[in-house]
């Protein structure tokens, strides 16, 4: 795997449309992930890359994307593309960086997608890029896939190699992945990137003696340096835990008192129950519950009113648990506790994006045997990941490492939160 630097700016490899249209949505400058992944991509390459969720990896397929569709590059093959996510949710949330940097190209670029009011100029002539689930694209794709010039995987590890991880969701989930194996032999020949926030050693092995070209870029299995991690033990009445969390976290002076809240459940019936609640608890917060048996026609309205804090606690499955950008949240609650480490990653790394600092508390119900589930299946993987540089308004922020790994001594003159470490 690639090793990471960065000395770059946008304009060095992409046009000033595209850059200018960056700086409309406070993009400044390239992270070392962007900035070694964009030139291999824009050379030809087949990518897969690999970051700490919130380090941009979207960014480092949509801009090739978006460049070669409209500088004329993608034209030999064709000049259409496609990105593939694993829910409607995050194949939206692509949509609305995608629809942004698209206004700002005077070449016009026809954006289709899940989201039938989201309109981008259009002539017969103009590059298409579709966004949407595997399933949506097979169904609605008006073209023939020769002439796909580049096709992303967004969460690749999901669609491609990694068993069902999401609660209630089997069926869903290998159909999606059936249907993106049909769009991969369709479009063979495209321009491949694929990009996941963890990888372990047999994934990575497996995608790369599936994808010999590809070049990896990243690292694996890798947390961010801003995020808190808090491993609580216990033995007890759970649900009186979670209050327990939830109000000694409320009493920090930092992260969780400053944003709003995501709690992962194992089941859709748990999240519901919790909501039902904590709507008791603590009204004023408004909790909602999202997973996969909400209504379709709901699960947009609830996540644009948690990300625009007109809830504070959202209660949730693994289904909100990969690539779903929510910039308030400062703490994550595992209810449950997760089943193995690209879990933990995934539903950890909804905060502490971009810079920002986050806590994690996973409740872990149980003596020794939970302990040694939780250090020997999970904590071995959780390596901090690079220190990563991120441009606002103008200037460089770049992050520091939170201590927080269970069992791990403080250094000196530097202390944990008490209820981090408390156990009952």
């Amino acid at each position: 795997m690639s090793k990471l630097h960065s000395d770059a700016a946008f304009a060095d490899f992409l046009g000033p449309e595209l850059v200018s249209g960056l700086r409309a949505v406070e993009i400044y400058a390239p992270n070392a992930i962007q900035a070694n992944a964009i030139p291999l991509a824009l050379s030809g390459r087949d990518l897969i890359v690999c970051a700490q969720t919130g380090s941009g990896k979207t960014l480092t397929f949509l801009l090739p994307i978006l460049h070669q569709l409209t500088s004329g590059r993608s034209s030999q093959r064709g000049n259409h593309a496609l990105i593939l996510a694993p829910t409607e949710q995050l194949s939206l949330q692509v949509v609305a960086l995608a629809s942004k940097l698209v206004a700002s190209l005077s070449s016009p670029v026809e954006l289709r997608c899940m989201d039938d009011s989201i309109q981008t100029r259009s002539s017969a002539s103009a590059p298409q890029l579709w966004v949407g689930t595997p399933k949506w694209l097979s169904e609605n794709l008006s073209f023939d896939l020769k002439n796909v010039a580049m096709m992303a995987i967004d969460e690749a590890d999901l669609l491609l190699c990694v068993p069902s991880a999401i609660a209630g969701g089997e069926d869903l989930l290998r159909e999606q992945r059936e249907k993106t194996e049909e769009l991969l032999t369709a479009a063979v020949g495209a321009q491949l990137f694929l990009a996941m926030a963890h990888l372990s050693n047999e994934r990575e092995e497996e995608l790369q003696k599936r994808f010999p070209e590809a070049q990896m870029v990243g690292h694996t299995g890798v947390m961010v340096p801003t995020l808190r991690q808090c491993f609580h033990y216990f033995k007890g009445d759970k649900d009186a835990k979670l209050f327990w969390v939830l109000s000694e976290a409320e009493k920090e002076d930092t992260e969780p008192s400053a944003g709003s809240t995501m709690i992962f459940c194992s089941l859709p019936s748990t999240a519901d129950r919790l909501q039902g609640a904590l709507a008791e608890r603590k009204p004023n917060s408004r909790p909602f519950a999202l997973h996969e048996n909400t209504p379709a026609q709901d699960k947009a309205r609830i996540a644009s009113e948690f990300r625009q804090g007109g809830c504070e606690i959202l209660l949730t499955t693994d289904m909100a648990a990969r690539g779903l950008d929510f910039p308030r949240v400062r703490h994550v609650v595992l209810f449950d506790a997760p089943v193995d480490a690209t879990a933990f990653v995934h539903s950890a790394g909804r905060t502490a994006r971009r810079g920002s600092t986050g806590l994690v508390t996973c409740i872990i119900e149980g003596g020794d045997a939970a302990r040694e589930h939780i250090d020997g299946k999970i904590f071995h993987a959780l390596r901090d990941g690079p220190q990563l540089t991120f441009a606002k308004n103008g200037g460089q922020v770049a992050v520091e490492p939170q201590p927080s790994h269970p069992g791990q001594k403080e250094p000196k003159g530097r202390r944990q939160r008490g209820y981090a470490k408390s156990a009952q």
